[in-house]
């Protein structure tokens, strides 16, 4: 069950949610294959950089799936509301009305493919990170359309 869905307040109605986006977590593993592959090709042969691929494939797996299981990131008609990790937790909130500013971060590759980052600055130096989300522009709207 979902961290934020089960800790709204009374009266409280989820807006947006979402987890990390799956194209940036596919951009990097094809990095890693693809550069494991020439590195081992490079060395002696193909059955090398097969090999290596592979292994670089189901050692990044359980990172994979634990960033993309252990991350929550929510919008409510009253908070934002971010979470992170599975076995420890690291939730961060933030009223509407407290919102002084919201940021979004997208790279050319993340451009491209409409993903990015949001930094939401509150009063003093609190702030919430929504990370790799899809269409982080769109959840900047919808937040300031909130606050």
């Amino acid at each position: 069950m979902s961290y934020i869905k089960t800790n709204l307040n009374t009266g409280e109605k989820l807006k947006y949610h979402s987890r990390i986006s799956v194209k940036p977590i596919i951009i990097n593993y094809l990095f890693l294959v693809i550069a494991g592959f020439v590195f081992g090709n490079i060395m002696t042969d193909w059955i090398l950089g097969l090999t290596i691929a592979t292994l670089v494939f189901i050692v990044y797996l359980p990172f994979v799936l634990i960033a993309y299981f252990g991350s929550e990131f929510g919008v409510t008609g009253k908070r934002v509301v971010s979470k992170k990790g599975i076995i420890s937790r690291n939730a961060s909130e933030m009223n509407l009305t407290s919102i002084e500013s919201v940021n979004v971060d997208q790279g050319i590759i993340g451009r491209i493919l409409n993903f990015g980052s949001l930094k939401i600055s509150g009063r003093g130096t609190t702030t919430v990170d929504f990370a790799n989300i899809d269409d982080p522009v769109k959840v900047r709207k919808l937040i300031q359309n909130k606050s």
